[in-house]
């Protein structure tokens, strides 16, 4: 027997796909999602659901109210419920009549899935008001994929007024077929930081090395050298990882240079950790240019931290999904990934749980990696989203 959740969500998953297309069609890079914005506010003017805009520069945050009366004397919880809005700098490569209307940006992290499955939900919970009490807080949030809208959205005020008790975000995985789920309480994101090394050296003639402090040969021996800092310095229980993604120096063949810059990134799965690889390529950058005559400028860039998914929460968001898709359908625990998430500035805060929601589909060759020109989803997963939301919602707030 169907979980209400899901008749409900299966209900409006039309609206769903419309809103998902619609969305994927005008992709719009970070922090100027403004068009989204306003398809959102006016989505949300038709369901009669309060709202602010315009935090964060072009985030939306709803808010819809139970009209059950709260359990005892204490007042009724709060839940924030999370979905990101802005799109990639790629060029679409698929051919679907719904493909990027935008030369050169599209939605190849989900993110117009996300935004599409969160506005289902505000419809759900609206409509079910009697089935809750407390508040749900409903955020539409900017620019998760460069310096992330997360954390000015909290210096907003999104967790105050009412303070949010729990925050829970999705995100579609198409390592996992439309209609399962994955959970993983704990570490699941790294955090995301980047480094970069100037060296700087004296230039002088190819012909005469002796004469120059080469800043190439430096900058060389600092890349090797960083590689130790995982396989000899890291507990090998414990990921992490350095990679330099750019190294940079000189115009032509017979100048030595007067700089090289090297430009990584570092990225743990603890706050312990991401601070000492800060550390240790430090000191291996300077014992380096130490040893070769040069100096440098070294600079460490912390972004996001890294996400930890409250283990209780977690728990109780597994029961959820088991309710709705059943429990086959449901992953529990699995590896965390190396990528960064900004819905850990939310973690940092209050009990949160980020998921991973199902959306590949072999018999329709749905099976491109997120952040691939040519990523889709299958749609049907828009409606196992809405439902265990909506469901984790109704067993928070009751």
């Amino acid at each position: 027997m169907k979980a209400d959740a899901l008749i409900w969500a299966e209900k409006i998953q039309e609206k769903m796909r419309s809103d998902r297309r619609c969305i994927h069609q005008t992709p719009e890079l970070s922090f100027q999602e403004f068009h989204t914005m306003q398809y959102i506010c006016s989505r949300l003017d038709t369901l009669r659901i309060p709202y602010k805009k315009e935090i964060a520069g072009s985030g939306v945050v709803a808010q819809i109210n139970g009209n059950r009366p709260a359990n005892g004397n204490r007042p009724g919880k709060c839940l924030l419920l999370r979905a990101d809005m802005d799109a990639l700098p790629l060029q679409e490569e698929n051919t679907s009549v719904y493909r990027s209307q935008k030369n050169g940006i599209m939605h190849a992290c989900g993110h117009d899935a996300h935004t599409a499955i969160l506005l289902g939900v505000c419809e759900i919970l609206n409509d079910h008001r009697d089935h809750f009490s407390g508040i749900v807080k409903l955020v539409f949030q900017p620019g998760e994929e460069t310096t992330g809208g997360a954390a000015p959205m909290i210096q907003a005020g999104v967790l105050e007024h009412p303070a949010v008790d729990a925050c829970i975000a999705l995100h579609v995985d198409p390592d996992l077929d439309a209609g399962t789920i994955r959970i993983k309480p704990g570490a699941l994101y790294a955090s995301p930081d980047d480094f970069r090394i100037t060296i700087k050296g004296r230039g002088g003639h190819g012909a005469q090395p002796h004469l120059a402090v080469d800043p190439i040969i430096t900058a060389a021996q600092i890349v090797t050298q960083l590689q130790t800092i995982i396989s000899r310095n890291t507990d090998p229980f414990e990921q992490a990882v350095i990679t330099v993604g750019s190294l940079h120096a000189g115009d032509t063949s017979n100048v030595i240079p007067e700089t090289a810059e090297i430009f990584g990134t570092a990225r743990a799965l603890s706050n312990q950790m991401r601070h000492f690889l800060k550390k240790r390529i430090y000191e291996i950058t300077k014992g380096v240019c130490e040893a070769y005559g040069a100096n440098f400028c070294y600079d460490f860039i912390f972004l996001y931290p890294p996400l930890i998914n409250d283990a209780q929460l977690a728990s109780k968001l597994l029961e959820s999904g088991c309710h709705v898709l059943g429990k086959k359908h449901c992953v529990w625990g699995g590896l965390p990934t190396m990528a960064g998430e900004d819905f850990a500035y939310f973690a940092e805060k209050c009990p949160s749980v980020l998921f991973k929601l199902g959306c590949r589909n072999t018999e329709k060759g749905i099976t491109e990696p997120i952040h691939s020109p040519r990523f889709d989803i299958d749609e049907t997963c828009l409606q196992y989203g809405a439902a265990v939301f909506t469901d984790f919602a109704l067993r928070f707030l009751a």
